[in-house]
Parts: structure tokens; sequence; C-alpha cells
């Protein structure tokens, strides 16, 4: 983003003094903020926050608990990245009140004169034009500059902001980084939107899986994750100093590596050669380094220390392990292995008997198949064998194959090079493949996979390492892959959709995972395990279900499986005025269910047939007696897809 402050200043004065707009210095989103500060008749030559009252910020606070407990890693990680640069970091509801702040503290006394702090309000109405007020009215990401802000006592800042939403896509909060006007970079606005989707991400799974951990041990783990190596050299490359991190990374003595040259310890590397030869520094470069027969991968970076002439006297290098590195992406990509064996609630003696195989190849990391209908919980047994297995400490990473449109899927799974395309980031991206190595790789939906990408897979599980996207030297990988998928794999290569020989590779341990409507029996205590998280986090006392309820819940198909039942019963919870989840509660579809029942039915009155003939029958008699496919599926207790393959096979024309 060019911006002329020079031009921008004095189209402010233009605007406050003549009210004259200079369309050719600014942005179309500040010429219209500034337009909407005028009506407000908001004062140019002012610009501090109004202050409530504590009871009211703490209020305020109580009911966005769980978006400040999710965003604070975040933030702190944010605050730690730009650590002193001047740079603060706040949250804001989606009023644009403050709520937390985190940073630089000269900033944050700086901010305080402007009442830039918690319990502040900073709409457009209240301070003119800023990242974060002007949000609130377009809803995307902004980074506002200078004298682009309505008010003059702002123009000394720059602020980058992005917009958080809930799982529904509603504005609840802004994650806004402020600070010097002199250090505004582009780069800053991307960090803030990462996050903010980071934080969104993790959002929608807590809206999903109705379970969050504990604050502090998701910070604990940021934290535990930002630990670093640094070498300090003087300008011919000898070495200075070791810090202790460096010193167990390699796995030398401190006391004797002082004087001894940086590439008894690095190796050659590219990019510290040039570094000694032209005096330029680097950022984020990922190295290996040979050590014992073995590779160690860093990402490290590189900051130059300048004598009293400002002639440069020597470096720090920091190094950060590729595992830390990666646990930070984990986590900043909303990615995290939270379940064990203990809490897949069911005592079907099928379910056991696919847990107690997932436990026992769990140390293994042979390739593990888990196929099943959408909601019978794959993913939960996945993470689940993660984290019974030695890997439970490093990465666990899913990629959805059916999410990300197919000309993407090669570089999110293995990543590329800076350059090699258009829209390529300068300095390239690792892949999931690199950034889960040492860990676990979920390929969830693999069913969904392009041919194309199936072969590359394939080489990648043959060969353990994977080639970027315009890249030349192979790089290794030591990944477990699980993948999963609601499709028959054995099927879906008899129609020549997927390859033979990747699902052989796959297929060393298949894991089938039954449906709902095949563990009637544990039904209710899914029912009284759903209730039970619903008492703990919500004002809610439900007590007790009628047996007619149960009855009723028992008998019912669930093309939806546990994901279903789990949406029944909270929707019942919520209309329950007394405590118990009565019929009349249920949803209408499910209740109609119960109309016929087959306990009075006399199976004498259809000839006997085929069973396959009688499949068909019933295609076609649920096609005349519903308006859609989604209804037709339910009342057949059957998923779409399981629907479009049958009519498929009977070649029934939807």
């Amino acid at each position: 983003m060019n911006i002329d402050i020079k031009k921008i200043e004095e189209a402010w004065q233009k605007f406050i003094e003549e009210d004259i707009v200079i369309e050719n210095n600014l942005r179309n989103v500040i010429i219209e903020s500034w337009q909407r500060c005028k009506e407000y008749q908001v004062n140019p030559f002012s610009g501090r926050g109004s202050h409530i009252a504590d009871k009211t910020l703490q209020r305020i606070r109580k009911a966005n608990q769980n978006l400040i407990r999710i965003a604070q890693p975040f933030m702190e990680e944010l605050a730690e990245i730009v650590k002193d640069s001047g740079f603060v970091v706040v949250l804001t509801d989606n009023k644009g009140m403050i709520m937390e702040s985190t940073g630089d503290k000269q900033t944050l006394s700086n901010a305080e004169k402007l009442k830039f702090t918690p319990g502040s309000y900073w709409s457009e109405e209240k301070v003119g034009t800023n990242a974060i007020g002007t949000i609130i009215k377009i809803d995307r990401p902004l980074q506002v500059i200078g004298a682009e802000h309505y008010c003059q006592e702002h123009h000394p800042w720059t602020c980058s902001a992005a917009p958080i939403h809930n799982p529904q896509g509603e504005l609840i909060g802004i994650l806004d980084m402020s600070g010097p006007f002199d250090h505004a970079h582009p780069h800053t606005l991307g960090m803030v939107v990462a996050a903010a989707k980071s934080i969104e991400n993790q959002l929608s799974l807590t809206d999903k899986n109705k379970e969050l951990r504990k604050t502090n041990k998701f910070s604990n783990a940021v934290f535990n994750s930002m630990s670093e190596g640094l070498i300090s050299i003087n300008k011919f490359g000898s070495v200075i100093f070791i810090n202790q991190a460096a010193s167990r990374m390699f796995g030398i003595d401190r006391k004797k590596v002082n004087n001894k040259d940086v590439r008894d310890i690095l190796g050659e590397q590219k990019v510290v050669e040039k570094m000694l030869a032209e005096h330029k520094v680097f950022t984020d470069e990922d190295i290996y380094i040979h050590k014992n027969e073995e590779k160690l991968y860093f990402n490290a970076s590189a900051r130059m220390m300048l004598s009293h002439g400002g002639v440069a006297d020597g470096f720090i290098i920091i190094l950060r392990k590729m595992k830390t590195v990666k646990k930070i992406v984990n986590r900043m990509s909303g990615s995290e292995a939270r379940f064990s064996f203990k809490d897949i609630i069911g005592k079907d003696p099928g379910l056991k008997k696919v847990l107690e195989t997932a436990k026992m190849i769990s140390n293994s990391d042979a390739a593990v198949l888990i196929e099943g209908e959408s909601g019978t919980g794959k993913e939960m047994v996945a993470q689940a064998i993660h984290n019974n297995s030695t890997r439970s400490k490093r990465v666990f990473l899913s990629i959805n194959c059916a999410a990300i449109p197919q000309s993407l899927l090669e570089s999110e799974l293995f990543g590329y090079e800076g350059g090699s395309f258009t829209g390529a980031r300068k300095k390239g991206r690792p892949g999931k493949f690199e950034l889960a190595s040492g860990g676990t790789l979920l390929l969830d939906e693999i069913g969904e996979m392009p041919l194309n990408m199936q072969a590359s897979l394939l080489r990648v599980l043959q060969e353990k390492e994977i080639n970027r996207i315009g890249g030349l030297e192979p790089v290794a990988v030591d990944v477990r892959i699980l993948a999963s998928t609601n499709k028959d794999l054995e099927e879906e290569v008899a129609k020549g959709n997927f390859r033979k020989d990747l699902f052989f590779r796959l297929n060393t341990v298949k894991l089938e995972m039954p449906p709902l409507r095949k563990r009637k029996k544990d039904i209710e205590k899914l029912i009284e395990h759903f209730i039970f998280i619903l008492n703990q986090r919500s004002n809610k006392n439900i007590h007790g279900v009628e047996k007619k309820v149960i009855d009723l819940l028992e008998g019912y198909n669930w093309p939806g499986n546990v994901r279903e039942l789990q949406n029944v019963i909270e929707r019942a919870a919520l209309l329950s005025e007394d405590g118990l989840i009565r019929i009349e509660q249920l949803p209408e579809d499910l209740k109609e269910s119960e109309q016929f029942n087959f306990s009075n039915f006399d199976p004498g009155q259809i000839p006997l047939v085929k069973l396959k003939d009688m499949e068909k029958i019933m295609l076609k008699h649920s096609l005349t007696q519903t308006k859609t496919i989604t209804e037709a599926a339910k009342a057949l207790g059957v998923s779409r897809s399981t629907f479009y393959r049958k009519a498929d096979q009977f070649n029934i024309k939807i």
C-alpha cells in the first residue's frame, strides 16, 4: 500500500477547514469515514476515547469471556513478535469498546493519554476515523496511517485491525495492533488478519466440539514454543557467545566455542555467507544442519550489531527449531488434537472393537484409514490415536481435501518456493507435510482428492520426502498419515475414482466407524454425556429426560449420527423450561418418524421379493413421497451420498 503522508496531511487540512475532498490523495474508505465523522460532529482536534465505569467494563468482559480467553494467547504472541518496536495489541467488542491490551510499555503509557485503554470506546462516533471504529462500519480488515485518522491527536499513530466473527458470521470483536505511524508496514496488517482468522478458527472448533482447553494450558504451549537459540559472532564470523538454548540444540559446550568459526557450528549456509560478505541481515530463512548423520531443521534470522560509528561490528543469529515453529503454526492454524480415547462415549461391541484396534496400532507409524458416515466421530478417533502415540507431544494437523480448491491443494500439502507462481509469497511457504513433520497429518475426506494429487501423495508416502512447487531440492519429512472418508474407497477404486495402489498404501489398518443406528444401546449414555456438558457450560439445569423421548431417539435412524443427536439434545435443552426434556421439544421431522410403528406392522402384507429389489422399490417410493433428495435420504435413514450411490446402482434417474 503506497501512501504519501504529506499529501494526506494536505487533504486532511483541506477537508477539515474547507470541507473539500481531494480524492486523488485518499482511499475511498477513508473519504467515506471522514464524511461520516463530520455528520457525527466529531471534534477533529481531539480524539480521546470515552471511558465507561469499571462495573460496566467487567460486565462486558464477562459477556465476552469466551472471546477474550481464546484471543489472549494470540495477542501475547503478536506482542512477542513485534517486541521493542513500539506496538500495542488490543481486543475490542463489536462496538469498539477495548477489553484487553498488551505490548510495548512506553506505547501503552502514551495510549493512556488518548484513553486508548480497556474501558474506552473507539467507534467512529466517539473518536473519528480509526481502524477499529471504521471496521465496525465496513466489516473488513483495514490499516489507517497517520493523517488518515480524522482526529489530529491520532496522526502520530498507525493502526492495523481485522474483524473477528463468530461461526454464524456475526461481528463479535476486533483485533488491533497500533504504534508509531513511521513503523507502518503492510505485513503488520497481514499478521493481524492471520491472528484474527486463527481466533475465528478456534471459535469455530469450540462451537463444533463444545469443549475448550483451559487458557493457561494453551498459553503455556505457545510460550514454550518461543524458545530460541542465539549465536553472537563478530564481523569476520568468529563466535563470541552462544546461549544455553543454542548449546542444547547443537549439543556443544558453550565454553569451548568462543573464537571458533560459525561455520563449524552451522556448516556452509548461503544466507550467513552473504551476510558476512555484504553485511545484509536476513529474516525467517529455513536452514538445515548435519549433525551425527541427521538433518536438523531451523528457522533462522539475523540482526546486525553496529559500532558507535554506525558500522557493522558483528551479528546475532537467532535460531528456532522447526519443531517449535511448527507448534506455533499448529495453534495459529486452529488445529489441535484435544480428544483421547477416554473422551469417546460408548459400550457398543462394534465401537469397542474399533477403539481396541486403534489403541493397539497407535504407537506404530502405520497408515490408518478411518471410514464411516458423517458424524460418526472419525476425527475424534484420529485425534485419540495421535494423543495415544509417541508423537503426542508433536504437531497434529488436519486438512479437508474436499474443502480446498484443486488448484490450491498441491501448494497446501507440499508448499512452494518464493516466486514459483503468480501471487506466491516472496519467501515461499511450507506445506502441511513439512509443518506436520515429526507429528501426525490427518487427510480428511481423502475420497475427494483429485487423481493427479493422489499420484503425488503416493510418491510422498513411498519416498518420505516432498518437493515444494518450484523447488529443486527434496525435503525429507517424517509424518504419520491418517486418512478419513465417508465413502467406500474400495467401491471408488472399482469406479476408477481412486488409485488402487494408494488405497493399499492407506489401508494398512482400516477402522470402520459404526453408524449410530447400529449403536442403539449407546444413545442413552450419549444423551447423559451431552446433558452433562450443557449443564456445565450454560445456566441450564437439565435433570431428566422422558422415557418416551429415550424410546423415540433409540428408534430413530440417525442419518446425521452422533453429531445430529448432539444437536437434537442441545435444541431440546434450550427449549426446556423446567429442566425436563419432553417429546414436545424435539424437532418435527424426528417426531414424525414415530408415526409409523413397525411393531404393529404385518410383514405378510408385502410379497416376498429379493432384498435388492426391495431396495429399488423403496428408493423409488421415497422419491414420490418427498420433495428433495435430502428428505428422501432422511426418510430411508441414509446419507445423501449413499442415496445417490444406490440410485446410480439401480439406474434410477434423479
